[in-house]
């Protein structure tokens, strides 16, 4: 049963206590509740009391070790020593928000205990979310997220991607590690013109950037970004790159389902995805001079030579051991 799920049958049998509690499948000394105003709460079981105050935005409040009287319906009224968060926002897509994430931290949490120290780290995940705002060109950013979305969808997936995509929107390239970069590139017609920042194109020594040019045509009938949002969801659900897809869906202002969002012809674009080595590209082929920075340029990539199916399998082996080396401690 999703959180989700355990809310509703909370809210649709009230018990009349302040706080009205379940215990949450396969999280030992975890509780999901609600109180009388309808406000989800997530409880967690600590050692002893705590004299700290509470961190507290618009959205979620987080309440350190603090006596709480709960009530279960199996076994009724309890008190105990719990840490809790609250849920404080009142826009539906904001609580879900808050429960999915919830469920994320609770899986990448299984089997260890949980302090006040992980869940202030939450809490200040939660506070990064909801600090996102749309951007201004929302036009631009949706586009961009529905080829980022797209590439990941088409090569390898959702979840081979995820642990390389970028943290925050602001980075500058789409996916890294080590010294490997993916920048995705989208435009609208058929000429695989694009723009770039300098840095973008321009690979360091010992860097490798990749960049993956999509074609899109309009459609629609085509696949919608909410759709490939959705998929997303689905496929990184219960993982701790949840948070990723979040920020970018708030920066695309798309955390509303009824928005559908640009749509594009799915097998036009499949058909146009192309990957080239920055270094195959037309750039000036030096740093940016001392005093000169945030150089921007658009480069033709239909003379460059893109990658053969075998070069892409090879390059793709790089990205998988990097997956699977236990060095890799991807950041949320």
């Amino acid at each position: 049963m999703s959180l989700s799920e355990l809310l509703s049958k909370l809210k649709d049998n009230p018990s009349g206590h302040t706080f009205t509690v379940s215990p949450v499948p396969d999280s030992p000394d975890v509780f999901l509740g609600v109180d009388q105003a309808g406000r989800p709460w997530l409880f967690v079981k600590a050692k002893e009391s705590a004299h700290d105050v509470p961190l507290r935005t618009a959205q979620i409040t987080f309440f350190p070790a603090q006596e709480y009287s709960i009530f279960l319906a199996e076994s009724g009224t309890h008190t105990q020593i719990l840490h809790a968060l609250r849920c404080d926002a009142s826009n539906p897509a904001d609580v879900s928000n808050f429960l999915v994430l919830v469920e994320a931290f609770l899986a990448h949490s299984k089997g260890k205990h949980i302090d006040d120290e992980d869940l202030v780290g939450f809490f200040r995940s939660m506070v990064r979310l909801f600090a996102v705002v749309p951007a201004r060109d929302l036009n631009a950013e949706r586009q961009g997220l529905w080829g980022e979305l797209f590439f990941m969808r088409q090569v390898r997936g959702y979840a081979f991607w995820a642990p390389f995509w970028h943290s925050e929107i602001t980075r500058m390239f789409d996916f890294s590690s080590s010294h490997n970069r993916v920048e995705v590139k989208t435009t609208i017609g058929d000429q695989r013109v694009h723009h770039f920042s300098h840095r973008q194109v321009y690979a360091l020594e010992g860097e490798e950037i990749i960049i993956a040019s999509v074609l899109l045509r309009e459609d629609d009938a085509g696949l919608t970004l909410q759709e490939l949002v959705n998929e997303c969801r689905a496929a990184l659900r219960g993982t701790q790159y949840y948070l990723k897809l979040e920020k970018s869906v708030r920066r695309a202002g798309m955390d509303d389902p009824s928005i559908a969002g640009p749509a594009y012809d799915a097998d036009q674009t499949r058909n146009s995805l192309a990957l080239f080595r920055s270094t195959e590209a037309p750039h000036f082929r030096m740093p940016e001079p001392p005093g000169v920075s945030e150089t921007h340029y658009k480069v033709d990539l239909s003379t460059a030579p893109h990658l053969s199916f075998e070069e892409i399998e090879s390059w793709l082996s790089i990205w998988l051991s990097a997956v699977a080396s236990p060095a890799m401690t991807p950041r949320v």
